[in-house]
């Protein structure tokens, strides 16, 4: 029986698969323009995607380090942090197909397969980052809450409230224009097993439930944040009628003034 691990890192928000691909020192067996698929050596892959994520089925640590610093040298990325995740799978062809807690069993490998098990992987990855980021706007947005009910004012107003609405906002976008990396794979519609193999890793790691929460998350920011703008707006209001109040008060008092002399 051979092991190997296959690890999910998740690099930016997107990356130019063109520039990766002209300056990558390794061979490129496949290319569109949302991933590019690598073979090292037999039984050993990397893949690509443009939405940040990359996955290593049987790589060295020291390949995969060099490669991620090839990467972010080239797009000049940030070398911040990576969410990250990693999974088992063992061939043998002796045993049955099945798949366990953190690692999957199957009887041999081949590209398709690895597609498969890279796919799950780099999306599961992604959902780590969005869910991340939506996490921390939650928390924000709660904490507006909490102010608004123990104060009955906002402490953020102004440019810096439009700046937050702008960063929920461009989440909310990204996640939407990436939504498709969560459809299955075109390779599983006529292959039962690795229809059945999608299937049973999506339910292992969790990215149908995962993303229904991300989803759900992101909508109670949204009405957090409608509630924000429309008390931001009505507070703007209140500030230009008074100033009109004080306006109309300062002319009729010039009236009354000029009337009297």
């Amino acid at each position: 029986m051979k092991k190997h691990s296959i690890v999910g890192y998740h690099l930016g928000e997107k990356l130019d698969l063109k520039t990766i691909k002209h300056s990558l020192a390794f061979e490129c067996i496949y290319a569109d323009p949302t991933e590019l698929i690598y073979q090292n050596e037999d039984e050993s892959f990397f893949q690509i995607f443009d939405y940040g994520s990359i996955v290593f089925l049987g790589v060295d640590n020291s390949i995969k380090t060099e490669i991620i610093n090839n990467i972010r040298n080239i797009l000049e990325l940030d070398t911040q942090e990576l969410c990250t995740e990693n999974f088992a799978i063992e061939i043998d062809p002796e045993a049955p197909y099945k798949v366990m807690f953190n690692r999957i069993r199957v009887p041999k490998l081949n590209l398709d397969l690895a597609k498969v098990l890279m796919i799950n992987m780099a999306q599961s990855v992604a959902l780590d980052n969005y869910i991340e980021q939506s996490n921390s706007l939650l928390g924000q947005t709660e904490l507006f809450s909490a102010e608004l009910e123990a104060k009955g004012k906002l402490s953020i107003k102004g440019k810096k409230l439009l700046k937050y609405i702008g960063r929920t906002l461009n989440l909310r976008n990204r996640i939407a224009q990436n939504l498709y990396i969560f459809d299955n794979p075109d390779l599983v519609w006529n292959d039962e097993f690795l229809n059945r193999v999608n299937d049973d890793l999506n339910r292992e790691l969790d990215i149908r439930l995962r993303h229904r929460n991300l989803q759900e998350n992101l909508n109670i920011v949204k009405e957090n944040l409608e509630m924000l703008k429309d008390i931001y707006q009505h507070s703007h209001s209140s500030f230009l009628e008074w100033i009109i109040i004080i306006l109309i008060a300062i002319e009729i008092l010039n009236l009354i003034v000029e009337k009297s002399m």
